[in-house]
């Protein structure tokens, strides 16, 4: 019959259709491999070429709330520095990778199971009458079907580890921070000391001119004058090494900034906020910052809940999986349709991986309760670490102003005629080394301060911390458009 040809060959294109389309829609999400290679040395010309004049600094320093009232600036404090580094340093670009990475898992790990096509060809070796030719084509679809509790169970795990790589971010920022302003601290701290100990050269030779004057007219021994000149050659020597030191803390703050060091020694400092230190807060008010703002709380927090949400993961795998498989077969002209359903059931009702998931969050659990302890012990530590040091300062602040009064009345009484010289500059020369021990408590009152900030996560004084998460979105963005390959 003239028909029978046709219908074969229709029926054929149907089977073949039916067999290639899955395959088809599939391809269609495929995506082609982009290179991305890096290239060594641009990035290198790229970090050669900072500089703190940049626009983009600005605007980032504008962003964050600290708008430039000139450009460029004309003084640089400690919030100046610390949005600079935050500017420049790769380590918040690298822990924004890190977060983009956990966040893209999240999808990764919660999208629809992948289905399975098996393709199906038979040949006959038997013809049959009706001529609808050797072959039979088919295939197979297996369909998983994965109930909602357990796409949300994983849903919730990775998002809070996705949560948990996001605060990274902000521990990134708080290390730059924390950087900025001890290399910041050393260096003013180092310069004030140098500044110091040159006056008290300048002193030191003074006297010894004048003991020297006072031994030629035979009106003074050479022992004054000898330990007179060894404690100037101890203070030269003194001053060498600070010297080295405000180099070297330079260099320090420059590295933590992210800049060259001959970009950063052109800068103007004010670094006055070392100078006053702020009330500390109350034991309880310090015990509450740490436990809301640290960030390895917070963090302990989000593993305790991905634990949590493992649990309701093996909770729900407890029920049986189901697996469709529906398929088709086209089968010498007759059309043949199938389907199947795989069930696995759990062995031993997924019982010990239950109990794995929750000893875990058990022991997440007692962790948190570890770290809350400690964490509460630091802050009461460098709590009263910090008030010490400011009782130190104070006491030294009150000498200062003793030995102040004391240069006065010297000044007065050498200008009454009561007093020569040498008791002038020597009473200055006491001061000095009073100033010298003041500067050391001070220090010392500040470096406790960044450990009470560093045991509260918050800022006290003198420095910001960028907004990096007031959105989602914020963990895709860099303040630097520069591509860094």
């Amino acid at each position: 019959m003239p028909w029978q040809p046709l219908r074969r060959t229709v029926s054929l294109e149907r089977a073949l259709v039916c067999v290639l389309a899955p395959a088809v829609l599939a391809g269609c999400g495929v995506q082609r491999y982009q290179p991305a290679p890096l290239d060594p040395a641009r990035t290198a010309s790229a970090i050669e070429a900072r500089s703190a004049e940049e626009a983009g600094l600005r605007d980032y320093m504008a962003l964050q709330g600290q708008p430039a009232p000139a450009w460029p600036l004309a003084r640089w404090g400690l919030p100046e520095l610390t949005l600079a580094a935050f500017y420049f340093q790769p380590e918040l670009a690298r822990a924004r990778a890190e977060a983009k990475v956990a966040r893209a898992e999240v999808a990764a790990a919660t999208q629809p199971p992948p289905f399975g096509v098996t393709p199906l060809v038979a040949h006959h070796s038997r013809v049959r009458e009706d001529e609808a030719g050797p072959w039979s084509l088919g295939l197979a679809l297996e369909v998983p079907v994965v109930p909602q509790s357990r796409r949300d169970a994983l849903r919730e795990r990775y998002g809070a580890l996705a949560d948990a790589a996001a605060l990274k971010v902000d521990d990134a920022a708080w290390q730059v921070r924390s950087r900025v302003r001890a290399s910041a601290l050393a260096l003013h701290a180092s310069r004030t000391r140098l500044a110091l100990i040159e006056e008290e050269v300048r002193g030191r030779r003074e006297l010894s001119d004048l003991l020297e004057r006072r031994v030629k007219a035979g009106l003074a021994s050479s022992v004054a004058l000898n330990a007179v000149l060894l404690r100037q050659a101890e203070l030269e020597g003194e001053q060498q090494s600070a010297a080295v030191a405000a180099e070297r803390s330079l260099a320090d703050l420059a590295q933590a900034i992210g800049l060259p060091v001959s970009r950063v020694r052109e800068f103007p400092f004010d670094l006055s906020v070392f100078d006053a230190a702020p009330p500390a807060p109350g034991e309880a008010e310090a015990q509450r910052a740490a436990l809301l703002n640290r960030i390895d709380v917070r963090t302990k927090l989000l593993e305790y809940a991905a634990a949590d949400a493992a649990v309701k993961f093996e909770i729900a795998r407890q029920y049986p999986a189901l697996t469709l498989k529906p398929g088709y077969l086209w089968d010498q002209g007759d059309n043949v349709w199938a389907i199947a359903a795989a069930i696995l059931v759990p062995a031993a009702g997924n019982g010990p991986a239950i109990r794995a998931a929750e000893a875990q969050r058990e022991l997440a659990a007692e962790e948190f309760k570890r770290l809350q302890s400690r964490v509460i012990g630091d802050a009461d530590a460098a709590r009263a670490r910090y008030l010490s040091a400011v009782a130190g300062a104070a006491r030294a602040t009150a000498i200062l102003d003793l030995g102040a009064e004391r240069s006065a009345r010297t000044q007065a009484q050498f200008d009454a005629g009561y007093a020569d010289r040498v008791d002038l500059v020597g009473v200055r020369l006491e001061q000095l080394a009073t100033r010298r021990n003041a500067l050391a408590l001070r220090v010392e009152a500040q470096q406790a301060l960044g450990a009470l900030e560093e045991a509260l996560q918050v800022p006290l004084a003198g420095a910001p911390l960028p907004r990096v998460l007031s959105a989602a979105n914020d963990i895709d963005r860099s303040p630097r458009d520069a591509d860094p390959r």
